[in-house]
């Protein structure tokens, strides 16, 4: 599993952006403040995106554009696809653009640190893996996130191997 700051989801460039793309590894990324360019892009291409709920998501170039669609499909007629769109904390979320938010007040790494917790790294990467190579539709990012935010696999793990 490989973790992008926000200085660096910050100060993306084309390569950060490729590495996401052909990364064989889970990428959580997290991107505070104004989040536009090559850096909304890079946090929405990464497996599980959170932003401060204070910050403001920006898709305002191609590889933004390309981002979000890769992300959400159709969903992103919804945010005038073609045009400049400025997206708060609440509607990224909803519209499934990040997967959590940070509060403010928190450190974002140790954010993703606490949320990733007893998580097994390998079932991590080995899930983005799989999303990737089927083109990770909304519904099954979300449920994805959904699952590994409450626990669900480490207990169908758990109770496996103490059938043991």
């Amino acid at each position: 599993m490989r973790v992008l700051s926000p200085a660096a989801i910050e100060s993306a460039d084309d390569v950060l952006l490729d590495g996401i793309v052909e990364a064989r590894e889970m990428i959580v990324a997290a991107g505070m403040g104004e989040i536009s360019g090559i850096s909304a892009a890079a946090l929405l291409m990464a497996d599980f995106a959170v932003m401060a709920d204070d910050a403001t998501l920006v898709i305002d170039c191609p590889a933004a554009w390309a981002a979000v669609v890769a992300r959400i499909g159709r969903g992103a007629v919804k945010l005038q696809l073609g045009g400049e769109a400025q997206v708060s904390p609440a509607s990224a979320l909803e519209w499934l653009l990040v997967d959590a938010l940070v509060p403010s007040e928190r450190d974002p790494l140790e954010w993703i640190a606490g949320w990733v917790g007893g998580r097994s790294e390998q079932a991590l990467d080995s899930a983005a893996v799989l999303i990737r190579a089927r083109g990770g539709d909304r519904l099954e990012r979300a449920e994805f996130a959904r699952l590994f935010a409450l626990g669900v696999p480490q207990k169908g793990l758990e109770a496996f191997l103490n059938r043991r």
